[in-house]
């Protein structure tokens, strides 16, 4: 089991939410990202955009964006596999609305489809009751043709 990194801003945890452990680097330098479940048992992440996640102009950096997807779309392409791993292949993120400083930005994945070599996955970012983005994602399943 390997260590989860700390990230280098401490932010508490939103009431209801939980830190997720981290063991990217480059994911661990732009968390801390949370986690939480819904009534239904749906995983939920999140994290709280600051001044690192923000262009000139205060709204949430498309490659934020991005890197926030790849980590939970990607978490959720792996928990939908048995003793494998794998890696994106693509991702095509469609921003409807921007983010702001400030803003506390969810996550909502899905597992569109399973074959034995690629993963289809899709992802919903809100703040709020508002879309900002919407991604879908294709995953290569390690050792599989």
């Amino acid at each position: 089991m390997r260590t989860p990194l700390p990230s280098p801003v401490d932010v508490a945890s939103p009431e209801g939410w939980r830190k997720c452990d981290l063991h990217d680097p480059f994911e661990a330098h732009l968390g801390p990202f949370f986690e939480r479940m819904d009534e239904t048992g749906e995983r939920i992440f999140g994290f709280i955009a600051d001044k690192r996640h923000v262009n000139a102009d205060g709204e949430v950096h498309e490659g934020m964006m991005l890197t926030f997807a790849d980590a939970f779309l990607g978490g959720a392409a792996n928990r939908a596999l048995v003793g494998k791993s794998c890696v994106t292949l693509s991702m095509q993120g469609s921003f409807l609305a921007p983010a702001r400083l400030g803003d506390f930005i969810e996550c909502r994945t899905r597992l569109e489809r399973k074959t034995r070599a690629i993963l289809f996955v899709s992802g919903r970012f809100s703040v709020g009751a508002e879309d900002v983005m919407t991604v879908t994602s294709l995953w290569k399943v390690l050792g599989e043709r």
